[in-house]
This record gives C-alpha cells, sequence and structure tokens, in this order.
C-alpha cells in the first residue's frame, strides 16, 4: 500500500499535515493587484515560499497587460484600486471573460454585504476581509486548488 505524503510546502504553508499535497502543479502561477506595496511584498514572499510563481500589478491597466500576456491558476485582487472606484470589480469581470478557470480571490477592507455579492455575482471564487493573516491567504487558495469553495 501507498501512503501520500505531505509536502514541504503544504506543511510550511498551514503548519499542519495532511494525506497528500493539496497544491496542484507547483509551478501554478498567481497574480497579485493591489495598490498596497507593503501588502503585495508579505503576498508576493509568502506564496513564492510555498511554490508559487508570483506576479504583481498596483493598477488596472498594468494587470490587464500581464492578463494579457501570461495565464493564471490563481488571481488575488483588492477591490479598491484606487482611491476613486472599485476597480477590483472590473478585473474580476475581465479574469472570467477571458478564463473560466482561473480562480478569484478578492481581498478588501471594505465588507459591506453589497459588495461582497457583486463581487460573488461577477465571479469571484472567494471574498476575504482585510487584515487577514497570511496562513488564512493560503488555506483558501490550497480549498480552491482543490477543487473545493473558500
Amino acid at each position: 500500500m501507498v501512503r501520500d505524503v505531505i509536502c514541504y510546502q503544504c506543511f510550511r504553508a498551514l503548519r499542519l499535515w495532511s494525506p497528500a499535497c493539496l497544491y496542484r502543479g507547483m509551478a501554478d502561477r498567481i497574480l497579485i493587484i493591489d495598490d498596497d506595496e507593503q501588502l503585495v511584498d508579505a503576498y508576493r514572499d509568502y506564496l513564492g515560499e510555498t511554490g508559487y510563481e508570483v506576479d504583481c500589478a498596483q493598477e488596472l491597466e498594468e494587470a490587464e497587460t500581464l492578463l494579457a500576456h501570461f495565464s493564471y491558476s490563481f488571481v488575488i485582487t483588492d477591490l479598491r484600486l484606487s482611491r476613486i472606484a472599485f476597480g477590483g470589480l472590473d478585473v474580476i469581470k475581465h479574469v472570467r471573460e477571458s478564463s473560466a478557470q482561473t480562480r478569484i480571490i478578492v481581498l478588501t477592507a471594505y465588507g459591506w454585504p453589497e459588495l461582497k455579492a457583486e463581487a460573488t455575482a461577477s465571479g469571484a471564487d472567494a471574498f476575504l476581509r482585510k487584515p487577514m493573516r497570511l496562513k488564512e491567504l493560503g488555506k483558501t487558495i490550497v480549498q480552491l486548488a482543490a477543487g473545493g469553495t473558500a
């Protein structure tokens, strides 16, 4: 009988044991879109250490350019990408139109039920409130990668 073992990345990211590695294809690519440079750096470092290739954008136009040139397993976006608009909703719609299999995680400090409903209706797979622990983001990615919901 062959037993599945956890990969080092899962153990390190979640600090727990699991019967099998849930990180499919460790070369999966993630796009992070947020205008807060410190948060982007923290997300990039954390996810890079777990084995993902990570690209980052701080503006909607930059994100659209990256999305046009690369395929992503996950897009992690803030809802408010400028002081005047919720550009993250546009990102969700753009990703959904171009790639049905890309999983979308929304991060926001705005927990309004209306925003969550609109993001979900636009195609977001998960909605997380800032501030949050990096471990929570990692757990959400693992759940979505395994085909679940967050």
